[in-house]
């Protein structure tokens, strides 16, 4: 006896299509931020440097008005 089973093409729902574009965006999003990474680090590298030079100059104008932290 054989049986038969009937495979219908089932369509994608507003949800399921809502969460692939979201899952796509997000895989963008993702590629974009690693291409961008070695920028971004070099912008935080240059930023901590700026941000210890005016610790270090604070640091120094303290000493010399005589003021104490």
């Amino acid at each position: 006896m054989s049986r038969w089973t009937l495979r219908r093409k089932r369509r994608t729902t507003p949800g399921q299509q809502a969460a692939a574009h979201a899952l796509q965006q997000a895989e963008s999003h993702v590629r974009d931020a690693e291409e961008r990474q070695p920028e971004v680090t070099r912008a935080a590298a240059r930023l901590r440097a700026a941000r210890e030079r005016n610790h270090f100059a604070e640091l120094f104008r303290t000493a010399i008005e005589g003021g104490t932290r």
